[in-house]
Formats: structure tokens, C-alpha cells, sequence
């Protein structure tokens, strides 16, 4: 008999190994990550100055006084924008903006303009005049303007139709109120003509050098500014020394573009928009939670906040202010410094990250690759075989030539990562599934792998091109589709389910086991429809995020606590039990759904990991909670029902 270098425990004793220097190299790699992250707890909220002029309007006092109580309750900066040719002809700013048959006589004779082209009259009160003359010479070459009347009147080489939906003049009561009082601006640079796009980027320098409180910006319209060349634009905002804000669910043309030649002076923004509001009837309360979760799981640095568009009070500007105070103080509550941010400094992971993905992959994959073929009385009583010392050198060989890969050649990173985010799932759902004659070790054991091996794909992925969203990770959708594949292929050759994939085929179905394939179905398609879907959550689900949120800070993950928890248990019980034989896989397969779930919340980079972690401790703390429910429910209601009616669907 051929002596074994290692004893049976071997195979274990390599695994917890493997799963501490797992956590010993993901560590290291997550330093540059983690450093940032805690340096960059802060978020700004913006108002729009619109806003700002309106609620100043409508309650009597100055757009100074409005600020100064905004700021006093947590306002960091304004959004100030370029204002296209509907929004001037519709009086946003006491300037007159129309045909030039509109302007007065003296004025018409003087430039002797046609009465169609566009033009604008700026009265003697209107105190930015002189810098909307030195914007729009730049901005419209061939202008022209004359006084009259004691104001001053200005044509365009342009038609109001060419000017409908494009920039034309800056909202200078805006520039000016946030540079005399040192407020940080977020500016909309507003879409150009095509044969404009020189001219306007010149303009928006000249903005740059006049009002330095202009720190972030970004193009408004359904198409960028300079699209589709963003590289004037970009090269303006860099040389300035400004930062561009990365809307959030944006679909404008032209943005992922300018990203990335921003990149990385990048601000993640969430913005909701008045009609947005009103159309999806998204109430301020529901606002306030959306906006702390785009802070707290999507490390969102500026939020756009809004008075209400739909909801009426007596008091409508005391009313936006407690709204301000409110969501100021929920940021503070959560750790977040109410503050105008700084983009990330990149930093590359190098080859410790390169390394951790690396052997997170190779080891479950081998794992996998042994539990599949290894033979079906050794699986089936927890025994692997051990581990020689040539094994343990070809497994060490196999991750330093993948860790070179990985590092060199950015597909191979790109398909090892997605593989190593499947396979760590399958690998963590057969320690959970395997380890029912000692639930507690097999839970524990599941978990930390499933940790370790997110953490390993965290640490090669960490850098702020992912971080920023600017990459996307290729291992999602993989992720919740394949780990149950390959633990069911995994399980009818192991013997796991009593009957073979041939056996099976051989035979006629059951109704019961048919009736489970629908379910089985219907559910991996919901999922995977589900996913970055949020608009078909339905309200009731919505209703137990917010409630789970509002208890537990970090919320777990449905598909955790309701299904891959529970399901383990009831796994535990019923294989205990010896029950079920033909219909048990559907509790493996549902224990699979949950720790893809897990693998795939460290594949969301711009969630924090501290969040990370206390999500994943919740979802196993809630989840073992549900589980234990569940049995009780099993053990007393389902079962003495089965033992009446249920053998009969089996039959």
C-alpha cells in the first residue's frame, strides 16, 4: 500500500492555510484602498442656486442670507449652470433674451442687426453686466453691443433656433454670490453648436481664471460638450486644475469619455431631479435614505439636494432647511464629514493583489476539480485525499505563473477574476454543504472562505479606475449563474442527489421533481434579471431594505439572509434527518444562490470594505436567524403536513 506523505487532514489543514494567507496578502494589498477610504469619508451637499435664488424670491430675503442658513445646517457647494436659450427666454435672469426686433430703437439702429437674430438687453442693475460682455465676445465671436437706455444691448451671430438648446450665457448672479462668499461651485457646462465648441471651451477657461471657486464641473444636455472629441474639454478642466463630476445612472453622450481623460480627478455625484421626483412620486423621506445609501454603499461624494417639487407646507423654506440639517446630520451619524471632497490620488495594487486573485482562483479551482472527480464514497464521508509535498509545490508553481498573468496582461486578469469569483463560491457553498455532520465548522468554515477569497478579488481590483466605476468587473452575472451549475454537475457525479444525470434521463420524471425545476428555473431568471435592475424591485421588498437599513446600518443582501442562510440550515436538517432524498438538491442549490451573493458584494469596488464586512456579518448573524425559523416551521408544520399529503406527490 502506497504510504501518504500527509496524513487525510492534510486536505484541510492546506485549505485554512490557504485561507490565511488569503487574508495575509489581501491585507497587505488593500492598504492604498483602505488609506483612501478613510481619508475620503466625506461628502459635499450641493444646492442649486435656482434654488437658492427662488426660496430667496419667494421668502423676501437675499441670496446671501438663504446661503448662510444653508451652510449653517450642512450645505458644502453650488451647482451653478449655463444657462441655454429656453431657459433665458423663460426669465431665469432679469435679462431681456429674444429677437433683436425686441431691443430698444436706439439700440436696433445703432448695430443695425437683423430683427431675428438672437439678442439680449442687460439693465443698469443687472451688476454682472461687464462680465457677460467679456463671456459672450469670447463665447460669440462677431457680437456686438451698444448702450442704450442705460443698460446695454447685445446681438448674436446666431438665431434663437440655433440657440434653443444651447449654452448661451452663464448664471454670473451664481458665479458671483459663491466667489464673494467662498463657496465651492459645481458648474454645468451647457451643449454648443458644433462649429461653437472652440469658442465655448475658450469661454469656460476664461470662467476658470475669473471665478476660482469653480472646483468640479460637468456637461449637462443629452450630449457633452465638444462630442464626440472630449479631449478639448478634458485638456481645459485639467489644466485649470478642476475635477469632473461622475454622474450617477447618467446616459449623456459623450460622458464615459470625458471620465476617463479626466481620470482621476473624478467626483462620484448623485442627483435627483425635480421631475424625477414627481414621476417616480419619490417622497422626501425616501429621498434622505436615497441619498445616505448612495454615500454609505456606492462612496458617492457630492449630493445634488433638491427642495420639494410635490409636497406642500406652510413654511417651505424652514421646511428645506430642516431637510438640509436632517440629511447633514444622517451623514454625520455614519461617519461621513459633511465637506467638499477631493478626488482619489490613484495607486496601482501590484503583484501582492495579483497575487491573492491568483490563489484564490488556482486553489478552488483545484478544489473543485477534486471534488468532482475524486470518488464518491471519499467525498460523500467529508475524507479527501492528502496532500504531498509535490502537490503543494505544483499548486504553489500554478499561482506564481497566474500571478504573472494576471499582473501583465489585462484579459487575463479580466477572465481570471471573473473565474475566481466563481469558483470561490462553488468552493465556499461545498464547505457550508459538505460540512452537515458538523454544521457549526461547515458554516464558520464557508464563511471565511467566502470572505477570503472576496477579499482576493478586492485586492487586485482596488484601484480607483474600478472604484470610480470606470472599468467594470466581467464576473457578476457569472457569478450567480454558473457556482449552481457546477455544484448541481458537481453533485448528480458525486452521488450527492441518489440518482445520476443519466439515471435521471433514463427515467420518467416525477411531478414533484418537475414542479421543483420550474421553481428552480423561474427563480436563477429572477435573479439574474434582477440584477443592477433596481427598477422592477417591487414596493413591499422595498419597504423591508429600508426597514433592514434602518436597523442594521449595513444591510445584508436578500438573497443572503431570505434564501442562502435559511437554506443551509434546512440543509443541515433534512440531510440529517435523511429526508427528501429526490428534492434536497433544491436547498444546495438555494445555499449556492446566497454565498454568489456574497463572493459578488466584494465586487462592487465602490462600496467601502469596512461595509463590506459588517454586511456580510449581518447577512450570516440574520441569516442563521431565518434559518433557525425556518426548521422550527419545518419540523412543526411542514412536515407533519408531508407525512399526511406529501408522499402522494411523490408517488
Amino acid at each position: 500500500m502506497k504510504k501518504k506523505v500527509f496524513p487525510s487532514t492534510a486536505g484541510s489543514n492546506l485549505g485554512i492555510a490557504v485561507v490565511l494567507l488569503l487574508f495575509l496578502f489581501s491585507g497587505t494589498a488593500l492598504i492604498p484602498r483602505l488609506q483612501a477610504e478613510k481619508t475620503s469619508r466625506n461628502a459635499g451637499i450641493v444646492i442649486d442656486f435656482r434654488d437658492v435664488a427662488s426660496l430667496a424670491s419667494a421668502g423676501g430675503k437675499t441670496a446671501p442670507d438663504i446661503w448662510s442658513d444653508l451652510s449653517e445646517r450642512g450645505a458644502a457647494g453650488l451647482m451653478v449652470s449655463e444657462l441655454t436659450g429656453t431657459q433665458l427666454s423663460l426669465g431665469v435672469v432679469p435679462v431681456y433674451y429674444g429677437p433683436a426686433s425686441g431691443l430698444p430703437e436706439g439700440a436696433k439702429k445703432a448695430m443695425s442687426a437683423p430683427l431675428s437674430a438672437a439678442a439680449l438687453y442687460f439693465p443698469g442693475s443687472f451688476s454682472p453686466t461687464k462680465q457677460a460682455l467679456v463671456y459672450l465676445s469670447i463665447r460669440f465671436p462677431g457680437m456686438r453691443s451698444a448702450p442704450s437706455g442705460g443698460g446695454t444691448a447685445v446681438v448674436l451671430p446666431r438665431t434663437l433656433e440655433e440657440l434653443l438648446l444651447t449654452g448661451v450665457l452663464p448664471d454670473f448672479d451664481g458665479l458671483m454670490l459663491a466667489e464673494k462668499m467662498n463657496i465651492p461651485v459645481f458648474y454645468r457646462a451647457a451643449p454648443a453648436l458644433p462649429g461653437d465648441t472652440a469658442q465655448s471651451i475658450e469661454a469656460l477657461v476664461r470662467l476658470f481664471d475669473d471665478f476660482s471657486s469653480i472646483r468640479t464641473i460637468a456637461p449637462s444636455g443629452e450630449a457633452a460638450l465638444g462630442f464626440p472629441d472630449l479631449r478639448p474639454l478634458a485638456g481645459a478642466v485639467k489644466k485649470g486644475g478642476k475635477s469632473v463630476a461622475v454622474v450617477e445612472f447618467s446616459r449623456q453622450l459623450g460622458a464615459p469619455q470625458l471620465n476617463w481623460l479626466a481620470y482621476p480627478s473624478l467626483l462620484p455625484l448623485h442627483s435627483v431631479t425635480h421631475e424625477e421626483m414627481l414621476s417616480r412620486n419619490i417622497s422626501r423621506p425616501a429621498l434622505k435614505e436615497r441619498m445616505l445609501r448612495a454615500v454609505k454603499e456606492r462612496s458617492v461624494r457630492l449630493l445634488v439636494f433638491r427642495p420639494s417639487a410635490m409636497e406642500s407646507s406652510a413654511d417651505p423654506y424652514g421646511t428645506f432647511l430642516e431637510e438640509v440639517g436632517d440629511l447633514s446630520s444622517g451623514l454625520a451619524a455614519h461617519g461621513i464629514r459633511v465637506e467638499w471632497p477631493e478626488p482619489f490620488s490613484p495607486w496601482r495594487t501590484g503583484i501582492i493583489g495579483a497575487l491573492a486573485l491568483s490563489l484564490a482562483f488556482v486553489y478552488s479551482l483545484l478544489r473543485y476539480l477534486q471534488r468532482f472527480f475524486s470518488p464518491s464514497g471519499e467525498v460523500a464521508g467529508g475524507r479527501f485525499p492528502g496532500v504531498s509535498r509535490n502537490g503543494i509545490v505544483l499548486l504553489g508553481v500554478i499561482v506564481l505563473a497566474s500571478t504573472v498573468a494576471v499582473r501583465f496582461i489585462p484579459s487575463a486578469a479580466r477572465i481570471v477574476g471573473a473565474l475566481a469569483a466563481v469558483f470561490v463560491a462553488a468552493e465556499a457553498s461545498f464547505i457550508a454543504l459538505d460540512g452537515w455532520r458538523r454544521p457549526w465548522a461547515g458554516l464558520l468554515g464557508s464563511f471565511l472562505f467566502a470572505v477570503a477569497g472576496g477579499l482576493a478579488i478586492a485586492a487586485f481590483f482596488s484601484e480607483p479606475a474600478f472604484m470610480l466605476r470606470l472599468r467594470s468587473f466581467s464576473g457578476v452575472k457569472a457569478t450567480l449563474f454558473l457556482p449552481p451549475l457546477l455544484v448541481l454537475l458537481a453533485d448528480l457525479r458525486r452521488r450527492e442527489h441518489p440518482e445520476s444525470l443519466a439515471e435521471i434521463f433514463r427515467r420518467p420524471p416525477l411531478w414533484g421533481e418537475l414542479f421543483l425545476l420550474g421553481i428552480l428555473l423561474l427563480g436563477a431568471a429572477l435573479v439574474l434579471f434582477r440584477s443592477d435592475n433596481v427598477q422592477f424591485v417591487p414596493a413591499f421588498e422595498v419597504k423591508i431594505r429600508d426597514f433592514l437599513e434602518r436597523v442594521l446600518v449595513a444591510r445584508p443582501r436578500n438573497k443572503e439572509v431570505f434564501l442562502g442562510y435559511p437554506a443551509l440550515l434546512l440543509w443541515y436538517f433534512v440531510r440529517k434527518a435523511d429526508l427528501w432524498p429526490r428534492y434536497r438538491e433544491v436547498f444546495r442549490m438555494a445555499t449556492v444562490f446566497g454565498f454568489s451573493s456574497a463572493v459578488n458584494s466584494f465586487c462592487h469596488f465602490h462600496t467601502p470594505v469596512y461595509f463590506i464586512l459588517f454586511r456580510q456579518f449581518n447577512g450570516l448573524w440574520t441569516g442563521v436567524l431565518a434559518g433557525m425559523i425556518g426548521i422550527l416551521i419545518l419540523r412543526f408544520l411542514i412536515l407533519p403536513l408531508w407525512e399526511k399529503y406529501g408522499r402522494l406527490v411523490a408517488e
